[in-house]
């Protein structure tokens, strides 16, 4: 399936519950980008994601800053590897790191106490260790 498709389902709510695991979030992020430009795709993206998990009874799930963070590092590497922008399989293999150790990614930006807190869920919350690389949303 490929982009504009996976992301019709996404937004239509069409795409099972039982299909949108953590490679699923990973390839909305990536999508989004590969039609938008950044800060246009982080926000469709965070959008998406959060009616998607309202429509599916798990708004609760939905935590703005640990997607906003994910969006922004998903970025960063598309901005430093443009080639990756056109290769979700490609794009993927060449950052295993987002799919199998994503917590331990956001550990160097955030304390578990910042992450956790109410607020976090809410609203974009910057980090407490060290900044992310926000270079990435200007273009």
């Amino acid at each position: 399936m490929d982009s504009q498709a996976f992301l019709r389902q996404l937004e239509s709510y069409e795409l099972p519950a039982s299909e949108f695991n953590h490679l699923a979030h990973l390839r909305a992020a990536w999508s989004y980008r590969q039609l938008y430009p950044a800060r246009e795709a982080a926000a469709r993206c965070a959008r998406a994601l959060s009616r998607y998990a309202m429509s599916k009874g798990a708004a609760e799930k939905y935590h703005h800053t640990l997607t906003m963070a994910t969006l922004i590092l998903i970025y960063s590497r598309l901005e430093n590897m443009p080639e990756q922008g056109n290769d979700w399989p490609g794009f993927i293999a060449a950052n295993p790191d987002l799919l199998t150790s994503l917590p331990a990614l956001l550990q160097q930006y955030y304390s578990a106490d910042k992450l956790n807190d109410d607020l976090a869920r809410s609203a974009f919350v910057e980090p407490d260790l060290a900044p992310l690389p926000m270079s990435c949303l200007l273009y």
